[in-house]
């Protein structure tokens, strides 16, 4: 994928991001179906680059995995109707999953690549903590592999000041339980993103993130079963 080979996209995306009205979509809409063709075959070809080292996404489609241009505009104050970029979640468990898998997305500039879980219902997110806390050597050695670090600097957008209740205030890595979601991400800049072989590397990018996303799959239901079968046995802490 090169900005060179792909100008419908790149330049439909900024000029959409200055012009992100209905009237001027309406009348470049050929523009976005020829935009969005190309994505969506780039979703299709990172989705076969996927399935090599994560068979379980090898059923999917862009038509899976690819998310709308249109914006929710019921519980927002930003009332424009388009989005800037185009994203795809490639999730062997479908895109609303809970469960990890792997996020795609083309803004005119750069590429966003993430993995993890941006959001779990309270029970669940707390069932994760435990299996951090429970399982910190195997959940370390997996975020401070130097390749993943190398991409993936921080886990979690956003972030408590303090720890939460429950949980060990000396707790030997507290950064892990200070995160609201459980996400890694990086970005490719535009002169990444000219180069050949592009797909290839974010391919690899992903490969990188794997082992993160199946500690998250493995232990996001397990400890809830546990938790629900001790939780009026035990206290945790």
């Amino acid at each position: 994928m090169t900005e060179k080979n792909n100008p419908i996209m790149f330049e439909f995306l900024k000029e959409l991001v200055v012009n992100n009205n209905r009237e001027w979509f309406k009348a470049n809409k050929q523009r976005f179906d020829e935009a969005w063709a190309q994505f969506n075959a780039l979703v299709d070809e990172m989705i076969a680059l996927v399935a090599k080292f994560d068979p379980s996404v090898g059923h999917l489609t862009a038509k899976d995995c690819t998310y709308r241009i249109y914006r929710d505009l019921r519980f927002t104050q930003d009332k424009t109707p388009y989005k800037g970029h185009f994203g795809a979640y490639i999730n062997a468990a479908g895109k609303k999953s809970y469960y990890g898998g792997y996020y795609l997305q083309i803004e005119p500039h750069q590429a966003l690549l993430a993995s993890g879980v941006w959001w779990l219902p309270p029970k669940e997110l707390r069932a994760l903590r435990y299996a951090i806390v429970d399982q910190i050597d195997t959940f370390s050695k997996i975020v401070d592999e130097p390749t993943f670090k190398k991409y993936c600097t921080t886990i979690g957008m956003d972030h408590y000041k303090r720890i939460p209740n429950g949980f060990p205030k000396d707790f030997c890595r507290p950064e892990f339980l200070l995160c609201k979601d459980f996400t890694c991400a990086c970005t490719l800049k535009p002169t990444e993103l000219s180069k050949l072989h592009c797909t290839q590397r974010m391919a690899h990018i992903f490969q990188a993130m794997m082992p993160f996303n199946e500690f998250l799959k493995e232990n996001i239901l397990i400890n809830i079963e546990e938790m629900e079968g001790m939780k009026n046995i035990i206290k945790f802490f």
